[in-house]
């Protein structure tokens, strides 16, 4: 219950900034350009900073075996949920289900599961969330184009060299090397980290300023936002539950509450930067993270509360 508590307060507190950040949008402070840059700053200098922070830190067998099992959770939970929106998504027309499949597979996790498995496991499991945002980049960056414009849209260099990629393997090189920084790098590195929730929140406020409340109530929104948020975490837990995972480890509570986590989160907001970037229908995607922020009010916390049963 306590996992479920802290989590709907972390939900609760970024809804306020995402709400700031659309104040901002209204009021003419904040233009989609000015949102557009300060994600490629989100994107190119604090996840990496973020990323760097949570694996500096003094060697530990044991999370080193949890990082591995969350990082093949990631793998296991993308391809499930690429294969439930192949399947559940099918009509329309082929823009529009490209759009819905990547809002309904790809999760928040780059900007709102750090803040959320901080506040509840502290910084074990920003740790393993780690490795589930490097394998969210690797399968945005490759499956998630193919969905927007087909095979030309795999694109093994971008996946691999991106900046979410590139910190994480930058991060797991020195901790596995165990190599010192210069306190002024650690420090630079844990202040630009600390933008990454308020900042990302206030961006993504930007992007759904632009929606309308009734808007919500199209099924072209609501369905792809419920898969989301109900069927896709949903159906990973019960795998999870299936395959035992929390006793692959000492760590498994941590590692799998984790990985639900950020499993659960509403619709990424990199979906929208891409789309956006790649000319396509953004608008339609950010309502679908409007509709589902909305829904993680109440599902995240029960989806913390169910993963916290599977330890």
């Amino acid at each position: 219950m306590d996992a479920a508590l802290l989590t709907l307060h972390q939900v609760v507190l970024m809804l306020l900034l995402i709400a700031v950040g659309a104040a901002c949008a209204r009021l003419g402070w904040f233009t989609d350009a000015v949102a557009r840059a300060l994600s490629k700053f989100l994107l190119g200098f604090v996840t990496p900073a973020l990323l760097l922070d949570a694996f500096y830190q003094p060697y530990d067998a044991r999370m080193a075996r949890g990082l591995l099992l969350s990082a093949a959770l990631g793998v296991l939970f993308h391809a499930l949920a690429a294969l439930l929106a192949q399947a559940l998504l099918r009509g329309g027309a082929a823009e529009t289900r490209a759009v819905a499949r990547l809002g309904a597979v790809y999760s928040n996790c780059g900007f709102m599961a750090f803040p959320l498995v901080r506040a509840v496991l502290g910084d074990e499991g920003v740790f393993y969330g780690s490795a589930f945002v490097a394998v969210f980049n690797v399968f945005l960056w490759t499956h998630g184009r193919a969905l927007l414009l087909g095979r030309k849209g795999l694109d093994v260099k971008k996946a691999l060299g991106n900046p979410g990629v590139l910190g994480a393997a930058a991060g797991a090189l020195l901790y596995f090397t165990r190599l010192p920084l210069p306190d002024i790098a650690s420090g630079l590195i844990a202040s630009l980290a600390s933008l990454n929730t308020p900042l990302a929140m206030m961006v993504t406020g930007v992007f759904l300023a632009r929606c309308r409340p009734k808007e919500l109530l199209d099924r072209r929104v609501l369905y792809p936002a419920a898969l989301r948020m109900c069927v896709m975490p949903g159906a990973f837990l019960l795998l999870l539950a299936l395959t035992g995972a929390a006793r692959w480890s000492a760590s498994g509570g941590a590692f799998v509450l984790t990985a639900a986590l950020c499993a659960g989160c509403p619709s990424a907001a990199s979906s929208v930067l891409m789309t956006s970037s790649l000319g396509l229908d953004s608008a339609y995607g950010a309502r679908i993270i409007f509709a589902s922020s909305v829904l993680s009010v109440v599902t995240v916390p029960l989806l913390a509360l169910a993963a916290s049963g599977l330890a």
